[in-house]
């Protein structure tokens, strides 16, 4: 018999045995936590921003800009705020920039620039004065100022500061983009061209520039070459609504009724809080005889804020166009109570009634039509007409 003394050591040896040849546990690796910083959150950031989730992509801009208060990370994220139509948050980012930084004048052309988009001209005339005063030769600071004032409908001055930037950096593109864009909201549709034109040799790629000057083009009745520069936009551009809006614009100008209603479309999709997109979509489907949809895209326009200041008259015109007179009559009538100053419900009031032979009450709404309408709008003449007409027929 084997002593309990031998039988432990038996034991202990047979357990070294075993210990000797056993695989030892596999050891867990521990991931490191991720690297936070300004390029990992500016990458989350426009990541965010390009799958549409803009909370998560302003709260990763705000984080980059808490790391480091740099320039460049505000201008990106105030593009940015504007490009997505957030102007309070554009306005409030780039004021802390400036405010925190009072000897970079980046930070003044930024909030400057957030103040023009917000329509607060008058502040932004005076933030681009500060910066005249520290450089009378800073030319994006005159290009700014003559974009408050054309926008404050001061057209002559802001021309002036704009040309006066031109004259400062010649070579810049977006100076004369931006000179060809005020020539063509002042009419001066021809000189317009030739800065647009000498913008592109510039900048061959800018989407902006062949749109501008698809839109002179058009104004020029040039309209096979407006279709060449409007085309390159959306191709250079595609996310650019603006762009395939006045394409389709000038796609319903040379009576492509199916090609308009693509582009007008495609702008409806790339910004659908847009009611001018909705209004000349619902426009484009009517003309198209697509009754039912334009009803559904006038009712879009009616809705969003602000309004379109037409879509309810047309609403009801499509109603009558469609032959459901009585629900035209009722949907115009309540539109006239609610807004008793809009011209077109009454216009197309006088539709309704006319098609339904009242044509006493629709001379009685043609004729308000022209008392309201500013005298320089397109219909007048026409409206005109039809009374001389119907007071023939009671």
């Amino acid at each position: 018999m084997i002593s309990t003394r031998l039988r432990g050591v038996a034991v202990a040896l047979t357990f070294a045995a075993a210990a000797c040849g056993a695989t030892p546990p596999p050891v867990k690796k521990v991931k490191p936590p991720p690297v936070v910083n300004n390029a990992s959150l500016l990458q989350q950031a426009r990541d965010a921003a390009k799958k549409g989730d803009n909370d998560t992509a302003d709260q990763k801009y705000q984080a980059a800009e808490k790391q480091k208060a740099d320039i460049a990370i505000y201008q990106e994220h105030v593009d940015w705020l504007i490009k997505v139509k957030r102007i309070d948050a554009a306005v409030a980012t780039s004021k802390a920039y400036y405010e925190a930084k009072p000897a970079d004048t980046k930070g003044y052309h930024l909030y400057a620039n957030a103040l023009i988009a917000a329509g607060d001209f008058a502040t932004a005339l005076d933030v681009t004065q500060q910066i005249l005063g520290l450089d009378e030769n800073d030319a994006a600071a005159h290009e700014k100022r003559g974009r408050a004032l054309i926008l404050a409908k001061k057209l002559d001055e802001g021309l002036d500061e704009i040309r006066k930037a031109v004259q400062l950096a010649p070579q810049d593109a977006q100076l004369l983009i931006s000179l060809g864009s005020a020539l063509q909201r002042a009419g001066k549709v021809d000189e317009a061209a030739l800065q647009l034109r000498e913008a592109i040799k510039l900048a061959p790629e800018d989407a902006r520039a062949h749109r501008l000057l698809g839109m002179v083009l058009r104004d020029q009745f040039e309209l096979d070459e407006a279709q060449v520069y409007l085309t390159k936009a959306t191709k250079l551009d595609p996310t650019d609504s603006r762009a395939w809006f006045e394409l389709g614009v000038l796609q319903n100008k040379k009576g492509d009724g199916l090609g308009a209603e693509e582009s007008l479309k495609k702008a409806v999709d790339l910004d659908p809080d847009d009611a001018t997109n909705w209004y000349a979509y619902g426009e484009q489907l009517r003309l198209n005889d697509k009754m039912d949809d334009a009803l559904v895209a006038y009712k879009k326009a009616m809705t969003l804020k602000p309004p379109h200041p037409k879509a309810s008259a047309k609403y009801g015109l499509t109603l009558a166009l469609a032959k459901k007179y009585g629900e035209a009559e009722t949907f115009l009538t309540d539109a006239i109570r609610d807004d008793p100053k809009n011209a077109y419900n009454y216009e197309n009031l006088g539709v309704v009634y006319e098609g339904e032979k009242k044509y006493k009450f629709a001379v009685d709404a043609y004729e308000k039509f022209v008392e309201l309408v500013d005298k320089s709008d397109g219909d007048v003449p026409k409206v005109k007409a039809k009374i001389k007409e119907l007071k023939g027929k009671h």
